[in-house]
């Protein structure tokens, strides 16, 4: 592994990547510096480069080979302290380079539920030229990945990031870096590319659905239940009927035995209502969820009712997504700031 990759690999716990701008004048100059887009290209304007901890133990080195030098008045160790002072030169231009020019911006967005890692697709292209590599990308909360463009014009990367709480997932701004090619200085900047997720409501799956049909006189599937008062047709008496039931008439004028045949009718949509359960907002919102998630497994259309909002019944993907989105938004505002993971 090159020196670089060491120094890269020891920084890649997240507890230790906490962005620098906690601070809100920092964090509105860097706005300023570098502002939000939806893609952000790197150059001398936008890229920090700083020696890391092996540059100054490098850098004190030669200090100490010029000392010698001097004192001792040896032209090998000038020219040994010469040459490294020269590759130091060298490798901050190589090591500049390896972010200049680069693109990033945001490929595919994804959605998920409060405790799971939600995927952000990333997009880094270089121009034309030498590949690029040693660079790692990444949210301050989440683990950074690697970056290496050789054979293509650029590459996508995968990056998680866990949710925390429903809503819109706003990682904030994300740090590009490198230590390439010797590990003496540190390449990097922080990059907000409008990132955003949505995140659903932490499913619960303790209650079925089934308890939250509702029942018409006019539609659905019939069924036949014990104390229904809908009369529908007549039929002969089977051993076991009701004896109230029976029609004494038709008996009094036929000598057969018939019942009066009562029944009522289930509407096989599913209707669950935010207002029928018990327990806090987001109780309530979780077992929605879970509810959503059982029928559509179980091919079973339904419906959502909110406070002032309903969705009619449906089937299929589309469909849940919608009423996940809702459920994930309750609250929310749709064009609020989107809240931090």
């Amino acid at each position: 592994m090159n020196a670089f990759s060491k120094s890269a690999s020891a920084r890649n716990d997240p507890a230790k990547t906490a962005p620098p701008f906690s601070g809100k004048r920092f964090g509105a100059w860097l706005d300023r510096r570098i502002p939000p887009s939806a893609r952000i290209n790197l150059s001398q304007a936008n890229i920090f480069i700083f020696p890391t901890r092996s540059g100054f133990a490098f850098a004190g080195l030669l200090l100490m080979l010029i000392l010698g030098a001097i004192n001792y008045q040896n032209s090998l160790v000038y020219g040994t302290a010469f040459l490294l002072g020269s590759m130091f030169v060298i490798t901050i231009l190589y090591t500049f380079r390896n972010l200049s020019g680069l693109s990033i911006e945001m490929a595919e967005r994804h959605s998920g539920f409060v405790g799971e890692h939600i995927e952000f697709s990333v997009r880094v292209e270089r121009p034309k030229g030498r590949g690029r590599e040693g660079i790692q990308i990444g949210w301050p909360n989440g683990y950074k990945q690697w970056v290496e463009i050789y054979d293509t014009q650029a590459s996508v990367v995968s990056l998680y990031v866990t949710a925390e709480r429903r809503g819109w997932l706003h990682p904030g701004r994300m740090l590009v870096e490198t230590y390439f090619p010797l590990g003496l200085l540190r390449a990097w900047t922080w990059v907000d590319i409008n990132a955003r997720g949505l995140v659903y409501p932490k499913p619960l799956f303790s209650d079925s659905p089934q308890s939250h049909s509702s029942k018409h006189r006019d539609e659905g599937v019939l069924i036949d239940p014990l104390g229904s008062d809908d009369f529908v047709d007549l039929r002969g008496y089977v051993p076991g009927d009701p004896i109230r039931n029976i029609l004494w008439r038709s008996y009094a004028r036929s000598d057969e035995l018939v019942v009066k045949r009562y029944a009522s009718y289930q509407e096989p949509r599913l209707w669950f209502d935010f207002d029928q359960l018990s327990g806090d907002v987001e109780e309530k919102l979780s077992r929605l969820t879970g509810f959503a998630l059982t029928a559509t497994r179980s091919e079973q259309e339904f419906g959502l009712r909110l406070p002032q909002k309903e969705i009619a019944p449906g089937l299929g993907q589309l469909h849940l997504d919608q009423v996940l989105r809702e459920l994930a938004l309750y609250g929310h505002s749709e064009a609020e700031q989107p809240n931090n993971g």
